[in-house]
């Protein structure tokens, strides 16, 4: 089975990217990955929610999975401006980005599966970057089951996943194909992480208007809540991030195709 993972690297690494976010210092504040479908890049729709970011860093990668092959440094509002929507607010969990004029021309496209057949146990490979490492990395897996979520079907791939992953293309074995786009809104784990961070933001408004109306022995007990509340929930971050998921639920790559048509998007090769 080794050999058509090996394949499936030699075809689609060419492909993917890492997709960088920066605040105006200069940090970086997130990691997606996304891929190159015709002159277009794939990835997670947080692409359109992230808030504080100035710069955006997209990079491709030779074999080695690290040397840099192709690479574009843009501000937040010009990706804004290229990032291509739809009217039917139904489509969720990935967004298109215009990359036409960007020196992508020599970035192989990947191939969207039509997948108008396909079994549960059928190997596949995801192929994408991960929090805290600058590599593309492949990981194996099979179909393990379909999600249908508002009568839209989802495909679980039974393999591990980490934060950054998000955007990564799910890969046939048999054809080379995408099958789907993994998301991480469809991640239960993400969504208790991110209820986490709702109850620690409020919890510190509650607490910051509490501030001045408490003193024991010279010190306001409330500013020592509220940096608890900050660490605990920093901390969270750190351990969410760095934490595996067994599964990874990947958006239909016919769903993908109806926002295409839905905007009047055509992908050579694709169609």
């Amino acid at each position: 089975m080794v050999k058509p993972y090996t394949k499936a690297w030699a075809n689609c690494y060419p492909s993917v990217c890492s997709i960088r976010f920066f605040n105006g210092n200069n940090i970086e504040i997130i990691t997606l990955t996304g891929f190159k479908a015709g002159s277009y890049i794939f990835t997670n729709d947080l692409v359109n929610k992230l808030q504080k970011v100035e710069f955006v860093e997209i990079k491709f990668v030779r074999e080695d999975g690290f040397t840099t092959s192709a690479f574009e440094r843009l501000s937040m509002h010009d990706l804004t401006e290229r990032i291509i929507t739809t009217y039917d607010e139904e489509i969720t969990g990935f967004a298109v980005i215009s990359i036409a004029d960007l020196t992508f021309d020599s970035v192989p496209p990947l191939i969207l599966s039509k997948n108008r057949h396909l079994d549960i146990g059928n190997p596949v490979a995801a192929i994408g970057f991960q929090y805290d490492s600058p590599n593309l990395t492949i990981k194996s897996g099979i179909v393990s089951t379909f999600v249908y979520r508002d009568h839209k079907r989802y495909i679980q791939f039974d393999g591990s996943m980490i934060w950054g992953n998000s955007g990564s293309p799910l890969i046939d074995l048999n054809k080379g194909e995408v099958l789907g786009i993994l998301g991480y809104q469809l991640d239960r784990k993400y969504k208790s992480y991110e209820k986490m961070l709702e109850i620690s933001k409020n919890n510190i408004k509650m607490l910051e208007q509490a501030l001045g109306k408490f003193d024991v022995s010279g010190v306001d007990p409330i500013q020592v809540l509220i940096a608890w509340e900050k660490q605990i929930k920093q901390l969270s971050g750190e351990v969410y991030k760095a934490s595996f998921n067994g599964t990874g639920i990947a958006i239909d790559a016919k769903i993908m195709r109806s926002l295409l048509r839905s905007s009047g998007i055509e992908i050579s090769g694709n169609h």
